[in-house]
């Protein structure tokens, strides 16, 4: 499993001396704070202790901050402070997030203490209205370490900040190229490196093909073992399936190794089907599991949907699903797919490892293997990126484990949520189906939502807003 690096966050505070509270041991205590939430928060900290009271002092606080390689600088304005201290930081590559802090209750001499709040609208002001040039974002923050509006805003920005740092300069193996007529999969591979520095490296099939025929015999028993140990049951007669699917993952782990690869996106089927007799979707399930994110179909902007989810749960398992029917009598939908989902994402009853049961209508041998499994149940959520990278789809609920669905990987979702906005999922349906959303939806369990709307605001993209259901159709519904 790959390393998931972490975000550094420098910290500064800007000071002036008029304002008489005690604004240096205020600085001091958020700052030992802010130490503790990067160890629960999980992010690198670098601190500047000297209080910013001279622009000379914000030009060598913001030296400082570039040289250590600052992902985002937070600028505590632990007083009401000169304007231009802001400048140095607007200069650098690295997002900023103003920090403002409570007064405190009033005392008998009745002064404002610090004024912090007024100088962090002030700052936000000149960051968004006079320095014309400066183009990025800009994060709010206010309270102190250990309140929720503080520690939950930080954890927000934490998780969408971690995997934008960890997309750049990755690259995704798209094996055998986007499956056969799933055009709406094929990405806009300029988009994709300019918005995230991600790159795509095409494998051809056949030299995957070939490969699976030089794997040894130890190896292929390991990763075949490693399989077998996942499943909670394996059908009867798959001893060949088993060990081709060894190879096959064998393979997979080699190239991402030789190649430097984070993601695999794979031509699934027909190819394998038709030339090797064999279905991968086990395969890639278990390549979820042991941390190569697998996509299927060859959906390159599903695999970044997936490493985003990877990146912001610090390396959880994640899977891929599509939406095959809604229920609005109990206002749910299915997420499903073949059998390609990690047998770490089931529920108590584990995963049966089976030929894929979508050619047992055509005789002959069966074609192996997928994971039939349910879903455990949970809050997770859906984050899928358009395949131009323009929007970013972000939705949520809970899984249900109890009602009844399909052989192979699946989860009904209930109490449904599009980007944090409780919906129906007939809202749901005319939203997805008048986008022109593909019809895959990378998923993870956690309460993501909120990341991945930061995300996209990190980005410059758009989330895909709700299109309300109505029974006739709407001129220019295609909205994004």
């Amino acid at each position: 499993m790959k390393t998931i690096k972490k975000i550094k966050i420098g910290l500064v505070g800007v000071m002036a001396i008029p304002f008489r509270g005690d604004k240096e041991v205020q600085f001091s205590q958020s700052a030992e704070g802010l130490q503790e939430l990067a160890v629960k928060l999980g992010f690198d900290l670098h601190i500047i202790r000297k209080g910013i009271y001279q622009l000379a002092d914000a030009k060598l606080a913001a030296a400082e901050l570039k040289e250590w390689g600052a992902d985002f600088i937070l600028i505590q304005t632990s007083s009401n402070s000169h304007g231009s201290f802001v400048y140095p930081f607007a200069q650098l590559n690295a997002f900023l997030g103003i920090w403002a802090v409570p007064e405190g209750a009033p005392t008998s001499e009745g002064g404002l203490p610090l004024n912090s709040f007024t100088s962090a609208n002030h700052y936000a002001s000149i960051l968004k209205n006079y320095l014309t040039g400066y183009q990025k974002p800009l994060k709010w923050f206010f309270g102190r370490p250990g309140q929720p509006l503080l520690d939950d805003r930080l954890r927000v920005t934490v998780q969408a900040l971690t995997a934008l740092i960890n997309f750049r300069e990755k690259r995704i193996g798209l094996i055998g190229g986007v499956a056969s007529g799933f055009d709406n999969l094929i990405v806009d591979e300029r988009n994709l490196y300019n918005r995230l520095g991600v790159h795509v490296v095409p494998i051809d099939f056949d030299e995957m093909k070939e490969l699976t025929k030089h794997v040894s015999a130890e190896e292929q028993a390991q990763s075949s073992g490693r399989i077998r140990a996942s499943a909670s049951q394996l059908a009867p007669g798959q001893e060949n399936a088993l060990a081709l699917s060894g190879r096959v993952l064998s393979v997979y782990q080699h190239l991402a190794e030789e190649r430097n690869l984070e993601a695999i996106a794979v031509d699934c089927w027909p190819r394998f089907q038709e030339e090797m007799h064999f279905a991968v979707c086990t395969v890639l399930g278990q390549s979820n599991s042991e941390g190569l994110v697998a996509s299927c179909e060859g959906d390159v902007a599903s695999a970044v949907g997936m490493l985003a989810l990877r990146y912001m749960t610090s390396g959880d398992i994640v899977t891929l699903m599509d939406l095959v029917t809604i229920d609005p009598q109990d206002n749910s939908l299915l997420l499903w797919h073949c059998g390609p989902t990690s047998p770490k994402l089931a529920d108590e009853k584990g995963v049966r490892v089976e030929p894929l049961w979508l050619f047992d209508g055509y005789g002959g041998e069966p074609i192996g293997l997928h994971n039939d499994l349910t879903l455990r149940p949970g809050l997770g959520t859906v984050l899928g990126f358009t395949p131009d990278f323009e929007h970013l789809l972000v939705m949520d609920g809970i899984i249900d484990n109890n009602k009844p669905s399909y052989r192979g990987s699946r989860g009904w979702l209930t109490k449904l949520r599009l980007n944090t906005v409780p919906v129906s999922v007939l809202d749901v349906a005319e939203t997805l189906i008048n986008s022109g959303f593909q019809h895959h939806y990378p998923f993870a369990y956690g309460e993501l939502a909120p990341a991945g709307l930061e995300l996209a605001a990190w980005l410059g993209i758009h989330s895909i807003p709700l299109q309300k259901y109505s029974l006739f159709l709407k001129e220019g519904n295609k909205e994004c």
